[in-house]
């Protein structure tokens, strides 16, 4: 199934936790993992006008997410003013 998000919704991706320790073959169990709320842009609704496809985005960690399958994938639907900010390489 694709998703065409409406309005000011935006479909993001979770960005995935390092599943092993930095140069190591040492696995991080899943309660020890920091949950960053970072997640890729996917699709944009036509109203939404701070975020582009593609872009890696910081949002609110209480939000009224809509889980949904896209593409084969597990994904989420939130309303753009949930995202607070655009993260950037150095």
């Amino acid at each position: 199934m694709k998703i065409r998000p409406l309005g000011s919704k935006v479909l993001l991706k979770d960005k995935e936790a390092p599943k092993y320790f930095k140069n190591t073959s040492i696995l991080i169990p899943e309660t020890a993992h920091n949950k960053e709320y970072l997640a890729f842009v996917i699709k944009r609704g036509k109203d939404v006008k701070n975020v582009e496809e593609g872009d890696l985005v910081k949002y609110a960690k209480h939000i009224q997410a809509i889980e949904m399958e896209h593409e084969g994938e597990d994904h989420f639907l939130i309303d753009e003013k949930d995202i607070h900010a655009i993260v950037e390489d150095d």
